[in-house]
């Protein structure tokens, strides 16, 4: 323990108030073994139960195994999930359902969530740590939530968890993390890539401000006809609608919709893209709600809020924003 770090807290830390959380407590959780790391996480989890908020937990299967035979009979208060299931949605997507766990939690409760960074076989990499750390950092300010990040305890791991967490957990205590970089230094070093091409569409239709009654009903058409239930169509018809808005109102003034089918039943999505030649300067889009007075963010906030996933991109002819709903 280094001099003058406190042990530990349960949960997010409280300003003066008790009502407004001054920062997220998003931590790393260096370990050498998975019998060390359930030791390190059973007293945060067994707190985080006693709050009554939610506590989730994506480890892998040795580390998982450890942390259930640690906590007995309290694993039942924990929902394990697989890596695999939870980290092949992008990184911003993954940070903002962390987020909106607060709303599951009781006055006074906090959510609980513990992330381990896990090898990706998608490719993913380490840029995807960087993007999930740096959004969690924008995301939960101000929120009911902790997350807790294990990684290899290794000289290379610490360097590089060090630059995305404010504070590590050892041996029960705290302590800095070195070289902590700001999530907007992190996020310029590891932007979000284009998403894969989807095939065909199908539909593509121009549009500007006397076509935007037409696009909607092009995204009700085909997603009611791809099988989504009549209120996520029109959830999934306001989120495309303040999306070709925004190009209309403040980009270019026109853009372009292309509409996808993939897949029907359970498993299945219908997603919809507007591109537009304006160019987008914001690091993390829809992450968080504008303030009450803000003009702006608005648009892009409510399409998270009401999508499955939202992807947002640039290239050499402008931007992209892409809406996902599951069937």
């Amino acid at each position: 323990m280094r001099p003058g770090v406190p042990p530990t807290p349960a949960g997010p830390v409280m300003t003066a108030s008790g009502t407004d959380l001054a920062e997220p407590l998003h931590e790393g959780v260096p370990f050498g073994s998975p019998a060390g790391l359930a030791a390190q996480l059973a007293p945060r989890l067994r707190s985080a139960i006693d709050a009554e908020g939610p506590v989730l937990a994506v480890l892998g299967g040795p580390e998982s195994d450890a942390l259930r035979a640690e906590l007995g009979e309290a694993a039942g208060h924990v929902e394990f999930l697989v890596p695999a299931d939870v980290y092949r949605l992008p990184a911003f997507t993954v940070a903002v359902r962390w987020a909106r766990l607060s709303r599951q939690t009781v006055p006074g409760g906090y959510a609980t969530v513990v992330a381990q960074h896990t090898d990706l076989t998608d490719g993913g990499g380490p840029g995807y740590w960087a993007r999930l750390d740096a959004a969690l950092d924008v995301a939960l300010p101000g929120l009911p939530v902790e997350v807790l990040c294990p990684f290899p305890d290794d000289i290379d791991e610490r360097a590089l968890r060090g630059s995305t967490h404010r504070t590590l957990l050892s041996a029960g205590h705290s302590v800095p993390a070195l070289g902590y970089r700001t999530p907007l230094d992190v996020i310029a070093d590891f932007p979000p890539p284009p998403p894969p091409e989807l095939g065909r569409p199908v539909e593509t239709r121009e549009f500007a401000l006397d076509g935007l009654s037409g696009l909607r009903r092009a995204v009700a058409e085909v997603s009611t006809d791809a099988g989504l239930s009549t209120e996520r169509v029109a959830d999934f018809v306001l989120a495309v609608n303040e999306i070709a808005s925004n190009s209309v109102e403040h980009g270019p003034g026109s853009g372009t919709l292309r509409l996808w089918q993939l897949g029907s039943g359970p498993g299945g999505h219908v997603v919809a893209e507007v591109r537009d030649g304006g160019r987008m300067h914001v690091s993390f889009p829809g992450l968080v709600a504008p303030p009450p007075s803000g003009a702006r963010g608005r648009g892009l906030w409510l399409a998270s809020e009401l999508s499955d996933v939202l992807q947002v991109w640039s290239d050499d002819t402008g931007t992209v924003i892409r809406v996902t709903m599951s069937l």
